[in-house]
C-alpha cells in the first residue's frame, strides 16, 4: 500500500476485501483491494488513487478553466480533484454557491451547478434516474441523465443491466440521487462496489457493492427517494 501511496486505515482486512485508505497525492479516501493494488504495481502503474491517476497532473489555473466552462467560478483555491469545491453559478439568472466535484465536471461531463446544469442536466431539463447493476462486479449504481441521452447505453456496453428508471426533472432527478447517495455514503457508511478503472465512462463514486446492500434494498433506496421527491412509483423497464 505504501509503495502504491496509500495510508491504510484500520487492520488489514483480506486480499479481496476494499481496504479504506487516504492517497497521499490528493488527500482524499479511498478503498482499493490488496488484488487490485498488486495489478496496478505490476503495471507500473503510478503512486495515487484512481482519481489522481485518470486525473493525471492538474495545475489550479487549468482546473478553475475546467470549472468556468462547466459554468461556474471559484471562491476558493482549487482543493483537489474529488473534495468539494465551493463556487458561484455563473448563470445570472441564478448565481448560488454550489460545491462540485473537479473530477466529475472533467470525466463525468456533469455541470457546475446542480440548479443550472451548466453543459449538464439543467433544471428544468427532462431528466431520469436510473439504477443500474454489474452481476460480474456484483454491484449496482444509481445515476441521472438526460432524457434522449446515451448515458445508461454507454454503461450497458460494459456489462451493466438496467433495473429501473424514473422520467422527472432534472433538479427533482439530482435531488433523487443525492438523496441516495447520503444514505450509502454519509449513514450506512458503505464503500463504492466498484473502481474508476472499472468504469470508464466514470461514474463509480455512484455504485455499492450488492455484498453490503442487496439488490431489494437498493431498489427500495430509490423507491423511497422517489417517494419523497415525487410521491409517485417507480417505472421500471420493459423485459423482452
Amino acid at each position: 500500500m505504501a509503495q502504491r501511496g496509500l495510508d491504510p486505515i484500520g487492520p488489514y482486512p483480506g486480499t479481496n476485501t476494499p481496504w479504506p485508505s487516504v492517497c497521499s497525492v490528493c488527500g482524499g479516501t479511498t478503498a482499493p483491494t490488496l488484488t487490485s493494488i498488486r495489478k496496478a504495481l505490476k503495471q507500473g502503474q503510478g503512486a495515487g488513487c484512481d482519481l489522481c491517476r485518470r486525473n493525471g497532473a492538474i495545475c489550479p489555473e487549468d482546473a478553475e478553466d475546467i470549472l468556468r466552462t462547466a459554468g461556474a467560478e471559484p471562491l476558493e483555491p482549487f482543493p483537489g480533484v474529488k473534495k468539494p469545491w465551493r463556487s458561484r453559478c455563473l448563470n445570472d439568472r441564478c448565481r448560488r454557491e454550489v460545491s462540485p466535484a473537479f473530477d466529475s465536471l472533467k470525466n463525468a461531463h456533469t455541470g457546475a451547478c446542480k440548479y443550472c446544469g451548466g453543459y449538464g442536466i439543467r433544471a428544468e431539463d427532462d431528466a431520469l434516474v436510473y439504477l443500474i447493476v454489474h452481476l460480474f462486479l456484483n454491484a449496482a449504481k444509481i445515476g441521472i441523465a438526460k432524457v434522449g441521452s446515451d448515458r445508461i447505453e454507454e454503461h450497458i456496453s460494459i456489462g451493466w443491466q438496467t433495473v429501473a428508471t424514473i422520467e422527472m426533472l432534472g433538479h427533482q432527478a439530482r435531488a433523487v440521487e443525492t438523496t441516495v447517495l447520503d444514505l450509502w455514503r454519509k449513514e450506512l457508511l458503505l464503500p463504492y462496489g466498484a473502481t474508476a478503472a472499472d468504469m470508464p465512462f466514470a461514474g463509480y463514486t455512484e455504485t455499492v457493492s450488492l455484498a453490503d446492500r442487496s439488490i431489494d434494498e437498493v431498489k427500495d433506496d430509490l423507491a423511497q427517494a422517489v417517494e419523497g421527491e415525487l410521491g409517485g412509483a417507480m417505472r421500471t423497464p420493459r423485459s423482452d
